[in-house]
């Protein structure tokens, strides 16, 4: 297993970092896009784009790859201090004369993340794997809340990249996992990148961090919704979605007040229930808000067939086998589809919300926490002013990246407006459509003027009651306001 030294890591990751092996490497270059695969048989293609004698070609055959390498071969490329330490830790095992590397290792935002060797997950070991940051995990990374935190808990954290990465702007980050090999290589991954305030603990969902608060709780818990346990390595013992809705249920009792959940999800839909209802069950009476993005839905066949492919080392035969049971496990419960998304919870005394919306698939490229403040802060914001009295005092301003799309029409050999529509892009885009008028009013809102005055003013221009305006004028910027699109 990996050791994590008593010498300072810098050395290792500098030399990592300069010879290339870097998060922007690995985003830019096409080579590293398909993880190596017995099943794709793509192996010897991506040996072919390494082929070029380099230390960074190098470290990605070991780490990247998986392929063991001749001593005498890299003698040149890397210095031996790295090599020992890359021995002394664990990260490669001497045979012979070969150099073979026990870990698989992710750049990612200046850091490095070691976890098993991606050959693990076509093994009969996979189930009890610890992952690289695959594609869950970067969403709920891209998701989480960047703001200052006084504690915060990663609930599963697998190799313990989420709570390396709120390390930065939490006084205290503790990394839990039920599975003893995720702990040891979240311990050794926080000592790898010298981070000092990272707790790693071993147990089951919130058992080892019992009695304790949190501002921020993020999880990307095992929840594949299977018949089986112990098989692959997002699987859990409990039936259906049930490990979700018992971690759900439990978690507010370890927030703090106006402390976040957010954690990506599946869920299904069974005979009688809709999928809003069962949500809206797991949700009620917590004494929390939330929100909850569902990016994608499956039939079960659908979904069985996509699991088992792509998780799973069988064969064909043995494939259609396992198929047939999970269809059967399904039809039995009475599961017509499953969901999957995202959901942010915040626990907060008064009369709590619950919002559901669709998306169609997130691209997460890009951080969008700061969109998730800026959602709850709003809706704070239209529940407190709900009079037309409150809402005149707002200062509107529209964000620096909202745009308006117009469509135009050939009419009397002039163009003119079809129709128009204020959109705000990124990873949770919003828009609404709108009328010429509304959209000159909008140019107006630039933070510096209440929308009384504006509302006064627009009146004035076009001559008509001041009142009827002002109520016009509430109605439109209520939608703006819950759909990000205006601030106030």
């Amino acid at each position: 297993m990996l050791t994590p030294l008593s010498a300072n890591p810098k050395q290792l990751t500098e030399f990592f970092r300069e010879a290339g092996f870097t998060h922007e490497q690995f985003q830019k270059n096409p080579t590293l896009r398909d993880l190596p695969s017995r099943r794709l048989g793509n192996l010897p293609d991506l040996l072919e784009r390494t082929s070029e004698h380099t230390a960074l070609h190098v470290l990605l055959r070991w780490f990247f790859l998986g392929v063991p390498l001749e001593s005498e071969s890299i003698a040149e490329l890397i210095p031996a201090p790295v090599v020992t330490q890359l021995l002394e830790t664990g990260m490669l095992v001497r045979d012979g004369g070969r150099l073979t590397p026990k870990v698989m290792l992710t750049p990612c935002e200046g850091f490095l993340f070691a976890a098993d060797p991606a050959g693990t997950l076509e093994s009969p070991e996979s189930s009890a794997m610890v992952l690289w940051p695959n594609q869950s995990t970067r969403l709920l990374q891209m998701f989480t809340i960047r703001r200052p935190s006084g504690a915060t808990l990663d609930l599963g954290a697998g190799c313990g990249i989420l709570a390396v990465l709120a390390s930065g702007h939490s006084r205290q980050a503790v990394a839990t996992d039920l599975n003893p090999r995720a702990t040891e290589f979240a311990r050794f991954n926080v000592w790898l990148n010298g981070v000092t305030n990272v707790e790693c603990l071993t147990g089951d969902t919130f058992k080892p961090v019992e009695g304790r608060t949190f501002d921020l709780i993020m999880s990307n818990p095992p929840f594949f919704v299977t018949p089986s346990t112990g098989q692959i390595y997002c699987e859990n013992s409990m039936e259906l979605d049930g490990y979700c809705r018992d971690l759900i249920r439990a978690a507010p009792r370890y927030l703090n007040e106006g402390g976040f959940l957010q954690m990506t999800l599946e869920w299904v839909q069974v005979s009688g229930q809709s999928w809003q209802d069962r949500l809206n069950e797991w949700l009620e009476h917590t004494g929390c808000d939330a929100w909850v993005l569902r990016s994608f839905v499956r039939s079960g066949a659908a979904y069985a067939a996509e699991r088992i492919g792509t998780m799973m080392p069988y064969s064909p035969l043995t494939a259609n086998q396992v198929f047939d049971e999970w269809m059967a496990y399904y039809r039995a419960r009475g599961v017509e589809e499953i969901h999957g998304g995202i959901l942010v919870m915040r626990r907060r005394s008064g009369q709590n919300w619950i919002r559901i919306e669709n998306v169609n698939g997130l691209e997460c490229a890009e951080p969008f926490g700061e969109a998730i403040v800026e959602l709850f802060a709003n809706h704070d914001r239209l529940a407190s002013d709900r009079s037309a009295d409150r809402m005149m005092a707002w200062k509107p301003r529209l964000p620096s990246d909202v745009r308006i799309d117009q469509q135009l029409h050939l009419e009397g050999g002039e163009w003119k407006p079809s129709s128009m529509q204020l959109r705000r892009p990124g990873t949770l885009p919003s828009f609404l459509a709108l009328d010429p008028q509304v959209a000159d009013f909008l140019r107006r809102c630039d933070g510096t003027r209440t929308l009384g005055d504006l509302g006064r003013d627009l009146a004035a221009e076009v001559k008509v009651d001041p009142e009827q305006v002002c109520r016009q004028c509430c109605a439109v910027m209520r939608k703006l306001v819950e759909r990000r699109l205006v601030l106030v």
